[in-house]
């Protein structure tokens, strides 16, 4: 078991209420691969109202359906759907580098100083790293806007390994990008566990031959998918508790839980 005080911490910065759908065990896990927005930082509010102001610039409408339709996309996919739905704007004209490119400034100009890490999930990233556990980011976000916004929130030395969808050939819900953080940290899928707060990134994780924990945003908790998660917690990254998840796996090498 892990040393008292470090289960005590994680408790205290977490508190959501966890549903398994398995009764607990201790399957070994050697790496942990986070998803980013919505998950590690609570970004979420601030992609929204910067997707907003950008895409209304150039005829698209974002409201509130789309954006929930968008949670958990790639930037490929983000854009591929705004052409279905939105044929006539001049923003598929630019190449995907350029709108990419003007997407993220938007958000990381608007993001300064309105983002921040969820405690819990900081929390979890930062005992993972002193115990000398791997551990990766594998987002939708852009290599920039991952880099820039974990340094914004101090968590970026946590995390060694960190894949972009735009590095891989498809994005979630394809587990390309998963597969590739598990290369990368040269652990065997299946001796990974993912952390996500979205439909596409369970399915990504699922179809990664990876454990999963869905930390769904509770405006999002009712829709089908997350019950994939071998752990749901209730009330999505905001209470999510790493004591919690540390009950349930053996993390890392054994000595490490002397």
């Amino acid at each position: 078991m892990m040393r008292s005080e470090e289960t005590h911490s994680l408790a205290a910065a977490g508190g959501g209420r966890v549903t398994a759908s398995a009764a607990p065990g201790q399957a070994r896990i050697m790496a942990v691969l986070f998803d980013l927005d919505g998950t590690v930082i609570d970004s979420e509010p601030a992609y929204w109202e910067s997707d907003r102001v950008f895409l209304g610039s150039w005829g698209i409408c974002y409201d509130v359906e789309l954006n929930a339709a968008m949670v958990g996309r790639g930037i490929r996919e983000f854009f591929r759907e705004l052409e279905l739905r939105f044929p006539d704007s001049p923003l598929h004209a630019l190449p995907m580098a350029e709108r990419a490119r003007l997407k993220d400034e938007a958000y990381l100009t608007y993001a300064s100083g309105r983002i921040a890490a969820f405690p819990g999930v900081a929390a979890f990233a930062r005992l993972l790293a002193k115990l000398g556990v791997p551990a990766a980011i594998a987002s939708g976000s852009s290599p920039h806007v991952i880099d820039a916004t974990l340094e914004m929130v101090g968590l970026l030395e946590c995390f060694p390994v960190r894949v972009s969808a735009s590095e891989v050939q498809r994005g979630k819900p394809e587990p390309d990008v998963f597969l590739e953080a598990a290369r990368r940290l040269q652990i065997a899928p299946e001796l990974c566990l993912v952390l996500e707060d979205s439909r596409p990134g369970i399915q990504a994780a699922r179809a990664a031959r990876m454990a999963c924990v869905a930390l769904p945003h509770p405006d999002h908790a009712g829709r089908e998918g997350f019950s994939l998660a071998d752990m749901v917690v209730d009330g999505g990254a905001a209470h999510f508790d790493g004591a919690t998840v540390l009950e349930r796996w053996s993390i890392g090498e054994a000595d490490r839980r002397a």
